[in-house]
């Protein structure tokens, strides 16, 4: 039987053109700004949650342990009260917050724009972290 293709071929080939058509509609359905905004949403849970880990793991040494991490952000205010870290996008009016272990002093940074920022961790005594972003 020349000519024809099978069953499993037709459906993979119907489910390509289905993944494609989707994935070139959704900016065009939902709007860029949409997107935008899940994108920068999605980098900034990400950067929280790196944060946090960092933190909990310095937290977790003795007083003096210290980290240098690199975390890409997007743009947006770190913020630190208590024990509360948060990060906030203010074009997008999205608030990313975590809760860590001990108490956080942090000189809240303000980000212009989508860049890999360098923190400076320690550890200053059994209650409190020092995180100190640098540009």
């Amino acid at each position: 039987m020349r000519g024809q293709i099978s069953v499993e071929f037709s459906i993979l080939l119907l489910a390509g053109l289905i993944a494609i058509l989707i994935a070139s509609a959704w900016p065009g359905l939902y709007g860029l700004s949409k997107t935008a905004k899940v994108s920068s949403m999605s980098l900034a849970h990400a950067a929280v949650a790196k944060m946090k880990q960092n933190i909990e793991m310095v937290s977790a040494g003795d007083v003096g342990t210290k980290k240098m991490i690199y975390i890409k952000s997007p743009p947006g205010n770190w913020t630190a009260s208590g024990n509360k870290l948060a990060f906030h996008h203010a074009n997008f009016n999205i608030t990313v917050s975590t809760n860590c272990s001990l108490s956080i002093i942090m000189n809240n940074t303000p980000i212009n724009k989508i860049k890999v920022i360098s923190v400076y961790i320690e550890k200053i005594n059994s209650t409190h972290v020092n995180v100190t972003i640098t540009q």
